[in-house]
């Protein structure tokens, strides 16, 4: 089967509502939207979707973006979700992305606790209040509260 030359995804970015897009099926494009060297994980292994994000998103650090609970996790950065059809990454369906926008539609502040990720959805200014009192998305500090009991 031929590679697509455009897909249909949606786009997740720290502290924003997520937006669906068209996106050139390059590499380089999907590097783009990332920001860097692009991951593939599958939290939904019985949909053939996937999450494409940075690679290097929780050591650079980048901003805190979305808590996947389905694999107690947390993605760092902008990420996409993208159909799968074989090897080859393909358009998201209209249900997929009606399922994916809604999902992650509001942006949240992630709380990383000894034994859970609490996640709470909130609105982008929110977000970005929160974000300037942790003094985060500038590369000093990353939220992770197993560091820092006090808080």
């Amino acid at each position: 089967m031929s590679k697509p030359a455009k897909l249909r995804v949606v786009i997740v970015e720290p502290g924003r509502y997520a937006r669906k897009a068209t996106i050139e099926n390059t590499l380089e494009a999907e590097q783009a939207v990332v920001g860097g060297m692009i991951d593939v994980i599958r939290p939904w292994p019985k949909e053939n979707v996937c999450l494409v994000l940075n690679d290097e998103g929780k050591v650079i650090p980048l901003q805190p973006n979305r808590g996947l609970s389905e694999i107690d996790d947390v993605v760092y950065g902008t990420f996409f979700l993208c159909g799968e059809d074989g090897e080859n990454f393909c358009s998201l369906t209209n249900e997929q992305v009606e399922r994916y926008l809604a999902r992650f539609r509001e942006p949240e502040i992630i709380c990383d606790m000894p034994d859970a990720i609490i996640c709470f959805p909130c609105s982008p200014q929110r977000y970005r209040r929160y974000m300037e009192g942790l003094n985060i998305g500038n590369g000093l500090e990353r939220p992770d509260h197993r560091d820092n009991p006090s808080r």
